[in-house]
């Protein structure tokens, strides 16, 4: 497999988790290889609809999350659909969304946050229904 070697800047707590764990390269292309089965993996589980993910992607759309806020990220949903009545736009029972994104666990959030990242770096040129159902791994 060919590789290309790149430059990051890494805080110290990663370096910290990082050299526990043995040689750099390895550990980060394991690792992220890892995450990023484990968050395909838990969007199939999760089972958005193509209207539920374009919802949450118009609600996430500039907001930065990280691990701390993760727990809460459905309050944000919540709000969205309160304040800008996101449902009404996207045709999607609010509440009934809210309710199935309080059921994720931790790895399911952070799945789908990292889609709703995605979708607003990926192929901008392409539809954003057709963009959303490959991201998300929508159900329909």
């Amino acid at each position: 497999m060919a590789t290309e070697r790149i430059s990051v800047t890494l805080t110290p707590e990663v370096l910290t988790e990082l050299h526990a764990r043995g040689p750099r390269s390895t550990v980060i292309n394991r690792d992220l290889d890892r995450l990023y089965t484990l968050y395909r993996r838990a969007l199939a589980q999760v089972g958005l609809t193509t209207r539920e993910a374009l919802l949450i992607a118009d609600a996430l759309n500039g907001i930065l999350m990280d691990v701390t806020t993760v727990p809460l990220f459905w309050a944000q949903i919540q709000d969205a659909i309160a304040v800008e009545h996101l449902d009404k736009k996207w045709q999607v029972d609010g509440q009934a969304l809210v309710e199935k994104l309080r059921g994720l666990n931790e790895i399911q959030a952070l799945a789908v946050i990292d889609a709703a990242e995605r979708f607003w770096h990926e192929n901008p040129g392409e539809s954003p229904e057709d963009r959303v159902r490959e991201i998300f791994r929508c159900a329909d």
